[in-house]
């Protein structure tokens, strides 16, 4: 074969392989873009469990643990407002009192709840329509320290005798003084005790009880005790205990309770009735006059 002939046949042959190639190149599928990994974003922290109100509250009904519950938040809330689990305990609020009427489900916050060392805390549980009425008392008229804040007494008036130091008297002496006593109001319940009211629900104080043995708090005589009482019976208490001393008288916690004071006895227990340390009286008979002349002469006459 000629030279120039078989040149001729290899460009022919390179230009088909390069040809063949190029149609390979570009017929060929494009690469796969490599996959892309994307960075997870950290799981967000849970929301804390915050406490609310397991069933509904009316000012003046205590809180127990029933009433209680952890209910998860949605959102971050503030510590100093509201009472968060693991941090505060339930025990907390345990015996306090809301402010306002709250529906199960709310969270309890440190402004709807007070407790019985809180101002705040008898109007809260102060019953609608009485009044809260402070008399001024000792340990003997509050019964030596045996009248707690939540009984039922009977407020019993006895007259002073500062009071009645002019009062006139009658009959021959040793005549008795006038002091007498009366039940103003029966079934009364204590608020306070100076500035020491009590919740119907109690917690045990567990140090106490193991460092001394017993649960018996120690005895603390107060000035000033606050009864629950009417419109009414508020004036009547005001006026009255300006003439004598209140005397509280405790009631049998089994004895049956309307709830609300009732109004005492018309009767006056005198101190004639109550001791027969006086002899009774005894009339006294004028004299006669007889008249003799220019004399006159004053007979007694004969007592049977």
């Amino acid at each position: 074969m000629k030279t120039p002939s078989v040149l001729l046949l290899a460009g022919a042959l390179v230009l088909a392989g390069g040809a063949a190639l190029l149609a390979r190149v570009l017929l060929a599928p494009a690469p796969a873009p490599a996959p892309v990994v994307q960075a997870q974003a950290a799981p967000e922290p849970p929301k804390p469990a915050v406490l609310a109100l397991a069933r509904d509250l009316e000012p003046g009904q205590f809180i127990d643990y029933s009433a209680l519950t952890w209910q998860q938040a949605d959102r971050e809330l503030p510590a100093s407002q509201y009472y968060i689990r693991d941090q505060d305990d339930m025990s907390l609020v345990v015996g306090a009192t809301v402010r306002t009427p709250l529906r199960a489900g709310q969270l309890l916050t440190s402004s709807s709840v007070v407790r019985a060392d809180e101002p705040g805390f008898l109007g809260a549980v102060l019953k609608p329509g009485m009044r809260a009425l402070s008399l001024p008392t000792s340990a003997v008229a509050a019964g030596a320290g045996l009248v707690a804040a939540g009984d039922r007494v009977d407020v019993i008036l006895s007259l002073d005798q500062e009071a009645l130091s002019g009062a006139e008297t009658s009959g021959t002496p040793p005549f008795p003084p006038p002091l007498a006593a009366q039940t103003l109001l029966r079934d009364v319940r204590v608020l306070a005790l100076d500035r020491t009211a009590r919740s119907d629900v109690t917690l045990r104080d567990a140090k106490r009880e193991a460092a001394t043995g017993k649960s018996r708090r120690q005895e603390v005589f107060f000035d000033t005790v606050t009864l629950e009482v009417t419109p009414r019976q508020a004036e009547r208490l005001a006026l009255t205990k300006e003439i004598g001393v209140m005397q509280l008288a405790l009631r049998s916690s089994r004895e049956a309770t309307k709830g609300i004071p009732q109004s005492g006895t018309r009767e006056v227990t005198r101190l004639a009735q109550a001791a027969d340390l006086y002899p009774k009286p005894t009339a006294i008979v004028p004299p006669i006059m007889l008249y003799r002349g220019n004399k006159v002469e004053a007979v007694l006459p004969l007592q049977h």
